[in-house]
């Protein structure tokens, strides 16, 4: 299969119509970042993919290419985490990965300087517009459960703890936000090793390239650390399947510079939770402040008050002493929707684009 510059601008069309969205830029910046990723002939192949995965001879076939040929440039492209491969009854799939969360998480292993500073670049100009420019969010915060109050009826979706006790595999990454920020000469102060993975079979991530296999009890500290240092959890918008954990700093987080930084409507849902203060307990200590990344929280009159950008993460409460903040239900009127399944979370996101998946699917 030949490809040409044309095939870089046809897989940015192609990229864009997934709900995830990859935006176009005037400039062509954003044809830069797949000139980086991709051979002219890698990106002409992925461009023709669909999303649900074929065989390579089902490929071949609907392309009129060898099969070998076709079959050795896949496995190529998962090696550079191009697109997704997988085994299943049918024979090994191929299929078109999303920009984000995709193409772009699994160039960790990959990146440089070059390719953090063209992120950089696109980032900023696109201000992750497409993807959180409506609704619903592709992230939704996670709280921290021990600091909600004691009564309240926990959904399983919200309860990380259980996810990672119900599975069968670990693993842990380093955060590419962290390390692409690192690589532009802006280094936080939190550790990059903080991303978990999790799986329902046995040893899935042995052959990851991005994932250092852990154990259960490795990843329940992790989080436990990521919590007491102040990192926010985030996870995939859906209510069926938690298979990873993000923990977040607005100073590298895509997700959360979305907000803070791009001032994007939708970058994120929030918990469904908020925080509250016991102005009995609360002393005015300011230790809780330096603690929230969105500047939720304020002191006035000796007492600490929540104001609306709370997003229900709990990590300020960790820091009282006084045992004064706890996190309770949001009014009803206040509550995210958040989908049900991936599925209906691409059914979501496509209406709100006005995105006509069936050349894609």
């Amino acid at each position: 299969m030949k490809g040409s510059v044309n095939s870089y601008e046809k897989l940015a069309k192609v990229l864009d119509t997934i709900p995830n969205a990859f935006p176009a830029m005037e400039d062509g910046t954003h044809l830069r970042v797949l000139e980086w990723i991709f051979t002219p002939e890698e990106a002409e192949l992925a461009s023709k993919l669909k999303m649900k995965g074929e065989t390579a001879e089902e490929i071949a076939s609907r392309l009129n290419l060898d099969k070998k040929e076709v079959e050795d440039l896949l496995e190529t492209m998962d090696s550079k985490g191009q697109i997704a491969a997988y085994h299943s009854k049918e024979g090994r799939k191929y299929a078109l990965l999303q920009w984000v969360v995709g193409i772009y998480e699994e160039q960790l292993f990959r990146m440089d300087e070059e390719f953090a500073k063209l992120i950089e670049d696109y980032f900023t100009k696109a201000k992750l517009g497409g993807l959180m420019g409506t609704k619903p969010p592709v992230h939704r915060v996670v709280p921290v459960n021990k600091v909600i109050k004691t009564e309240i009826e926990v959904h399983p979706y919200e309860e990380v703890e259980k996810s990672i006790e119900g599975a069968k595999s670990w693993g842990v990454r380093d955060c590419i936000c962290k390390v692409q920020k690192e690589l532009i000469g802006e280094k936080c102060n939190y550790s990059k090793t903080v991303c978990l993975v999790f799986a329902p079979v046995e040893n899935y991530f042995q052959n990851d390239k991005n994932t250092k296999p852990i154990t259960k009890e490795e990843s329940l500290r992790l989080l436990r650390h990521a919590e007491d240092v102040g990192l926010v959890h985030t996870t995939r918008n859906t209510q069926d399947v938690i298979n990873y954990i993000c923990n977040c700093c607005s100073c590298c987080c895509g997700i959360l510079r979305g907000l803070i930084e791009f001032k994007q409507p939708h970058a994120f849902a929030k918990a469904n939770y908020v925080m509250t203060v016991d102005e009995e307990l609360c002393i005015g200590c300011e230790a809780c402040l330096e603690r929230c990344q969105f500047n939720a929280l304020e002191i006035i009159d000796g007492i600490c008050q929540v104001n609306d950008r709370c997003v229900g993460c709990g990590v300020c409460a960790l820091v009282c002493l006084e045992d004064a903040l706890q996190l309770v239900k949001r009014k009803t009127d206040q509550f995210e929707e958040y989908p049900t399944t991936r599925k209906e979370w691409i059914e979501q996101k496509a209406k709100a684009r006005n995105i006509d998946l069936s050349e894609i699917m």
